[in-house]
C-alpha cells in the first residue's frame, strides 16, 4: 500500500482537505492577484482531496462545509463585514474538523474483573483457508498474555452471518471486539443488509457491563454510507470505534499480508499487539483468570 492511499484509506486526508479549504478562503479575497490565484489552487486541491477523502461526515458535517465555503468564497462582497465572514467560514470547517477528529482517538476502556474477550470477525481475524497454519491474533493474545478468548471470527464472514451465528452462541466475555464489514462492501453487499446485521450483533451483544469495541472500516471513496452506519450504530449502542488507521498500518506493513487484506505470521503478530496495548491497561492480573471450556474459548 503506497503512502497516498494509506492517507486517503486511513482518513487523513481529510483534514488535508479542511486545511487546503481553510487557506483558500483566508486568501481568496486578498487583493493580490497572485495570492488569489494561489487561493484558487488551494481551492481545487482541497475540493479533490475531500471527494476521495471518504470521510463519513453526517449531513449536517455537509451542510456546515457548503455554508462555509459559500460565505468564505463571496465574503468580499459583505464589503464591511466581509473579515467578519472569511472569519466565520473557516471557523465552520475548523469545527467540521473538529468532529471528524474524534474518530481518530484511540479508545480507553474500563477496568473489567475478569481476564476474558470475545472476538467476531471474518477472514483478516479468522484467515483464508483450512490449510492456513498461521497462528492468528486471538490465539497469540490467549497464549502470549494468558488470557481466555473466545473466537468466534470466520472467514467469508459478513455483518449478516455473524449476527445469526449470535443468534446460536453465548457470549459472556466482559470485553467484546468486532472485526467486520469488509466482506459487505468488497462484496458488493447493500448498505441496507450491512445496517441490518450490525445493528443485530450490537443489539446482542451490547450490555451496562459489557464493553464492545469496533475496528472502524477503512472505506474507500463511494462506500462513505458503510461508514456512515458503523458510526452512527455505534453511537447509538455506546460502542467504541479504533481508529482506521490501525488495521491499515497492519496491513501496509512489509511482509504482513499475502494478498493485501489477508494476515501473514507477521501481520498477526502486529495486530495482536496493537489490541493488547488496548487491553492490557485493563485486564484482571493473570491469577483472576476465569476457567473456561475449549469449547468456550476458540472455536
Amino acid at each position: 500500500m503506497n503512502w497516498a492511499v494509506f492517507q486517503i484509506a486511513s482518513g487523513r486526508v481529510f483534514f488535508v482537505a479542511i486545511a487546503l479549504l481553510v487557506a483558500a478562503v483566508l486568501f481568496r479575497n486578498r487583493s493580490s492577484p497572485r495570492v488569489r490565484r494561489v487561493a484558487n489552487w488551494f481551492l481545487l486541491l482541497g475540493l479533490i482531496s475531500l471527494s476521495v477523502s471518504a470521510a463519513p461526515q453526517p449531513p449536517w458535517a455537509y451542510a456546515v462545509m457548503a455554508l462555509s465555503l459559500a460565505v468564505g468564497l463571496f465574503a468580499s462582497r459583505f464589503q464591511t463585514f466581509s473579515r467578519a465572514a472569511t472569519a466565520i467560514s473557516a471557523i465552520g470547517l475548523v469545527v467540521v474538523a473538529i468532529n471528524e477528529s474524534r474518530y481518530h482517538v484511540m479508545p480507553v476502556l474500563r477496568k473489567v474483573d475478569v481476564r476474558q474477550i470475545a472476538v467476531i470477525g471474518d477472514s483478516i481475524t479468522a484467515g483464508y483457508g483450512g490449510g492456513d497454519s498461521t497462528q492468528k491474533w486471538p490465539a497469540i493474545i490467549r497464549e502470549r498474555h494468558r488470557t481466555a478468548v473466545q473466537d468466534l471470527s470466520r472467514m467469508g464472514e459478513t455483518a449478516a452471518s455473524a449476527a445469526k451465528q449470535l443468534e446460536q452462541t453465548s457470549v459472556e466475555a466482559p470485553v467484546v471486539i468486532i472485526e467486520i464489514g469488509g466482506n459487505d462492501f468488497l462484496g458488493r453487499g447493500s448498505i441496507q443488509s450491512f445496517e441490518l446485521g450490525l445493528d443485530s450483533i450490537l443489539k446482542a451483544l451490547c450490555e451496562p457491563k459489557r464493553q464492545v469495541v469496533m475496528f472502524e472500516l477503512p472505506i474507500p471513496p463511494l462506500y462513505e454510507g458503510f461508514g456512515r452506519v458503523q458510526r452512527n450504530l455505534a453511537s447509538r449502542y455506546g460502542v467504541a470505534l479504533i481508529p482506521k488507521r490501525v488495521l491499515l498500518s497492519v496491513v501496509e506493513a512489509a511482509e504482513a499480508t499475502v494478498d493485501s487484506i489477508h494476515l501473514t505470521q507477521q501481520g498477526h503478530n502486529q495486530m495482536a499487539s496493537f489490541v493488547w496495548a488496548m487491553l492490557e491497561p485493563v485486564l484482571p492480573q493473570e491469577s483472576r483468570q476465569p476457567e473456561l471450556s475449549d469449547a468456550a474459548v476458540s472455536r
